[in-house]
């Protein structure tokens, strides 16, 4: 039997907590630690002595605050990290090595029985096309690779992974324009649909993404190894973008213009201006992401699909639609006008 069975989880470290996810991840965290006493959580934040996030250390019974050097090395990490009996990655992977080192580090330690790695992939890695698109599946699945490595030359099985795919992040890209959903334009709404619009895909608000995670960290020793060393995925729902657009037609009370574009059209032409770099390129590169995961994010289709094992129920579309516009200022006030 594995020394994870044997002692559950109660010192989590968190890389990124000033991020998109990273701040919902604390305030999941925080609040487990703070409502489940049984569990005597401990969290502590990791950051480069350069930060200028600011955290509530000193003032919340369950945080601290850790610094190490800039130069992210392989012993200032270890050091960092021992004693700490999970990590959770919720950095970009922009920086490779960053990645790969952390992971080392939290095997290094000789503490650490699980590392959640910053996959929360709008597609699968392992998926040829997404590799072949975006570069950045490719690392992920490096990631990946070293964490398969690391787990089995583990003594006893000691250090595990879980890596988390959840389509797109819901309520973040929803009026951002990454889902290429625009309420706030003067001439009036208008959604970018990919083909006939009726493809239907997984997709998670960032509060699902983090009751995953701590549903997994906080897991009984039975639980703890049934997600051990696996890709698991999960949703908020599975809709359409006709589907998101028939529900924002009814909460704006507004009509939104639905311009059609061929997938695999707009595929190639994103593709080739993200190839060719320069301006432009980051933003085709995230609407090949966007493509990505309208055309090959059905979950619920996988093996992997893991909503119940994760202890997740799905969400409803509208209250999360809702809940998403309500977060600007420029969503209230087009709430406000439809009298919804």
């Amino acid at each position: 039997m594995s020394s994870e069975t044997n002692h559950p989880i109660q010192k989590i470290t968190l890389v990124g907590a000033s991020g998109n996810l990273g701040r919902v991840l604390l305030s999941h965290l925080l609040n487990a630690a703070t409502n489940n006493k049984k569990h005597n959580l401990q969290i502590t934040i990791l950051q480069r002595a350069s930060s200028k996030s600011v955290y509530p250390a000193g003032h919340h019974p369950h945080l601290t605050v850790r610094t190490v050097p800039d130069s992210w090395s392989l012993p200032d990490l270890t050091s960092a990290l021992r004693g700490q009996q999970a990590v959770i990655a919720a950095f970009p992977l922009r920086d490779l090595h960053s990645h790969l080192v952390l992971a080392e580090a939290a095997y290094a330690c000789e503490t650490v029985v699980r590392f959640i790695p910053a996959d929360y992939g709008s597609v699968d890695a392992r998926s040829p096309l997404a590799r072949d698109l975006v570069p950045l599946f490719g690392k992920k699945v490096q990631v990946r690779e070293l964490l398969e490595k690391l787990s089995k030359n583990s003594d006893g099985g000691r250090f595990s992974w879980t890596s988390l795919v959840n389509g797109h992040f819901f309520d973040w890209g929803l009026t951002n324009g990454f889902l290429h959903f625009y309420p706030f334009l003067d001439k009036g709404p208008r959604a970018h649909i990919l083909g006939d619009g009726n493809a239907k895909s997984s997709q998670a608000t960032l509060g699902q993404v983090a009751r995953a995670v701590v549903n997994i960290l906080t897991g009984d020793r039975e639980h703890l190894a049934k997600t051990r060393n696996r890709v698991l995925m999960l949703q908020s729902f599975l809709v359409s973008q006709n589907d998101v657009v028939d529900v924002l037609e009814k909460v704006t009370g507004r009509k939104w213009e639905r311009e059609q574009v061929d997938t695999q059209e707009y595929i190639r032409e994103r593709k080739k201006v993200a190839d060719q770099g320069g301006e432009g390129a980051a933003e085709a590169i995230e609407d090949l992401v966007f493509a990505l995961g309208v055309v090959e994010g059905d979950w619920t289709k996988k093996k992997e699909y893991s909503m119940e094992l994760l202890g997740l129920e799905e969400e409803d579309l509208e209250t999360v639609v809702r809940k998403a516009l309500e977060e600007s200022e420029e969503g209230k006030k087009l709430l406000a006008e439809s009298g919804n």
